[in-house]
């Protein structure tokens, strides 16, 4: 067992290690590297790898505590031009802002029924240890470059923050507000250290492949 702040750090397999990067990678369409990747060991700073293999690394070197990889890649915009579509999705339910699981459990079901309703998405959902994360990839387009849009400051940036509201009712944590530079994702099979006990970063239900178009959403979030 190794250790991290006093705390006792389960021994985790090296080959699941590589599935799960792999697994979380198969959300990003193109352009996976580079990208800002975050540990414990960084404190939460964001630092840019290259490579699938430079990223385990770097979480290995953390003990593979607080591993987080940006669902977005670097240079999403260059001199204020939008460079890069709002194709992912990321949506955090943490029991802190529910009065009971129980309460916490209907806001994930009602989550991922609107969902399906609404995009036909069925999205990866992880269990951190105190919540739930949803990840919906998106088959996207950048907004800026569309005239309906063109009035809008930032529009691709604000409809990420508006899907995660829009897709969960209202019940995301309202102190998380993502956005190109900080959509910091926990890495399956990984653990998180906020709490008094290390806890095993979950997957509770995979993404299957599909990646629903925005058009689906824009009418709402135009209006």
């Amino acid at each position: 067992m190794k250790e991290l702040s006093g705390k006792e750090i389960p021994p985790i397999n090296g080959e699941s290690i590589s599935v799960n990067v792999d697994f979380i990678l198969t959300h990003f369409p193109d352009h996976i590297f580079p990208r800002t990747i975050s540990t414990y060991k960084s404190r939460g700073k964001q630092f840019e790898v290259f490579s699938k293999e430079e990223m385990i690394a770097r979480y290995e070197d953390s003990n593979f505590v607080d591993c987080r990889i940006n669902a977005y890649p670097s240079h999403t915009q260059y001199k204020g031009i939008q460079r890069y579509p709002p194709n992912f999705i990321f949506a955090d339910l943490d029991l802190s802002t529910f009065k009971s699981k129980d309460s916490l459990e209907r806001a994930l079901s009602t989550a991922l029924g609107i969902i399906r309703l609404k995009i036909n998405g069925i999205p990866t959902v992880l269990w951190t240890g105190n919540g739930y994360h949803i990840y919906q990839p998106l088959d996207s387009v950048i907004l800026e470059e569309y005239e309906q849009f063109s009035q809008f400051e930032q529009p691709s940036q604000k409809f990420i923050r508006f899907a995660e509201f829009y897709l969960t009712s209202g019940k995301s944590d309202p102190s998380h507000n993502p956005s190109f530079k900080s959509c910091m994702i926990r890495n399956t099979g990984s653990y998180n250290s906020k709490y008094a006990k290390y806890n095993l970063v979950k997957i509770i239900q995979k993404w299957n492949g599909y990646r629903p178009p925005i058009r689906l959403l824009l009418g709402t979030f135009h209006a």
